[in-house]
């Protein structure tokens, strides 16, 4: 195809941004939105057909493709009518809220040929990928644990949790770094806003191999981060992914010998950041948004395609347990 045809279900929040990235690009054309609210309708940008119903939207002739930007609760039910009417399907993360509609999914587009991609944004980031390069050329040394952080105030949801909503950002980070099996994840929620619906969430991982993991999320902090830490046995990470401070440090270390050590402190005969990577002026959205175009175009699965983040929600649900999955 020449030039790829893009609908979008929702122009909220993150319907606006994909909008925008969307029509930035070259040979690709957002040809129509559908949006319940009439408010937001009428905001959209000149040139773009509105509806308020998706079936007005799939029923179009002139859609190669469709973008998902709607609360986590709808994400199954919309994808399945966007893969089951033919069209390549993007889908804001999570995939789904259960782990069995997640593999149906995955299951869908690959009888009727065509992509599933979730909107992992931070795989896309260069910053991200070279913490896995450094990860696997081995310059940490033998891989310890990683660590997450995404607090701030705001963006509370209504039809699911911190948990449903932050957690696959980083558990999709913690699958592509360190892509072996996870044997274990236990998540404990902290609900003070809404009943039954955590505001934050307080995660730990145990993954094959001994690596281990934690991850802290609030919907509730008065410090904003998206912060991850990889600790290994010569060498140690910091990662920030805000995207006016993205940066990728790197320190080396050396811990002395704590069975030759006669005193109750081990020394610490070097700790110092040897490398800083600032982020460039790339959007990591626009660079998903561009894995997405070339996936469609090339038939390659991306990063973030549902055969790979469907292991994603298979973990979240993992996490909170069946019974819990099923309250979300």
């Amino acid at each position: 195809m020449s030039v790829l045809r893009i609908g979008v279900i929702g122009a909220g929040y993150w319907g606006e941004k994909l909008i925008r990235v969307f029509r930035g690009m070259s040979n690709v054309e957002v040809v129509a939105v559908c949006e319940a609210l009439a408010q937001r309708r009428d905001a959209l940008p000149d040139g773009l057909a509105a509806c308020s119903d998706v079936d007005s939207l799939l029923q179009r002739s002139d859609i190669d493709a469709v973008l998902v930007a709607t609360p986590p609760s709808t994400h199954f039910t919309l994808a399945k009518a966007v893969l089951a009417s033919g069209r390549h399907c993007w889908v804001e993360k999570p995939l789904a809220m259960r782990a069995t509609e997640a593999r149906s999914l995955v299951e869908l587009a690959e009888q009727r040929n065509v992509r599933l991609f979730v909107d992992e944004t931070f795989l896309y980031d260069p910053l991200v990928r070279t913490a896995k390069k450094w990860i696997d050329d081995g310059r940490l040394g033998r891989l310890f644990h990683l660590s997450f952080e995404r607090l701030g105030m705001g963006r509370i949801r209504r039809d699911s949790d911190v948990w449903w909503n932050s957690a696959p950002h980083d558990l999709s980070i913690l699958c592509h770094l360190v892509p072996g099996g996870i044997e274990r994840v236990h998540a404990e929620g902290f609900t003070y806003l809404q009943p039954g619906i955590a505001d934050m969430t307080v995660a730990t991982v145990r993954l094959n191999g001994g690596v281990s993991a934690h991850i802290y999320l609030s919907w509730l902090s008065p410090v904003k981060v998206a912060t991850m830490v990889a600790v290994g046995s010569k060498g140690m990470l910091t990662y920030e992914g805000r995207f006016e401070q993205r940066a990728l440090r790197f320190f080396e270390y050396e811990i002395a010998d704590p069975t030759a050590i006669a005193d109750n402190v081990v020394p610490i005969p070097r700790f110092e950041a040897t490398e800083t990577i600032q982020g460039g002026k790339e959007e990591p959205l626009s660079l998903a948004a561009a894995a997405f175009v070339e996936s469609v175009r090339s038939g390659v699965p991306a990063a973030s395609a549902g055969e790979y983040s469907q292991r994603v929600v298979e973990l979240l649900e993992m996490g909170v347990g069946p019974s819990e999955a099923e309250k979300t």
